[in-house]
């Protein structure tokens, strides 16, 4: 099993969602589908490659990474894919993505 960590950028937007309650209920449906399957998700390429991206409800991405070795699955970033990965790639260079 394995221990979800929730990143500082996680918790930044996936406070715009709150109020849409049936996205939400999908997004926890997604995370559910990681436990048992935590490879599931597409991965991304070069900045991104050591993330994976799964689609939630349409045209939103729960982005997260895996750390098979501690059992670790960070929740990264999730939100519209037509920001999501250069809010990430921002967030990179920053250095919020530890």
């Amino acid at each position: 099993m394995y221990r979800v960590i929730y990143t500082h950028v996680f918790e930044k937007t996936i406070k715009k969602f709150k109020k849409d309650k049936g996205l939400v209920v999908e997004l926890k449906k997604k995370i559910e589908k990681l436990f048992s399957n935590p490879l599931i998700g597409k991965p991304l390429e070069s900045p991104l490659g050591n993330f994976r991206s799964i689609r939630v409800k349409g045209k939103y991405r729960l982005v997260y990474k895996l750390n098979e070795n501690d059992k670790e699955l960070f929740l990264v970033a999730f939100g519209h894919r037509k920001n999501i990965y250069e809010l990430l790639v921002l967030a990179s260079r920053k250095g919020e993505l530890r």
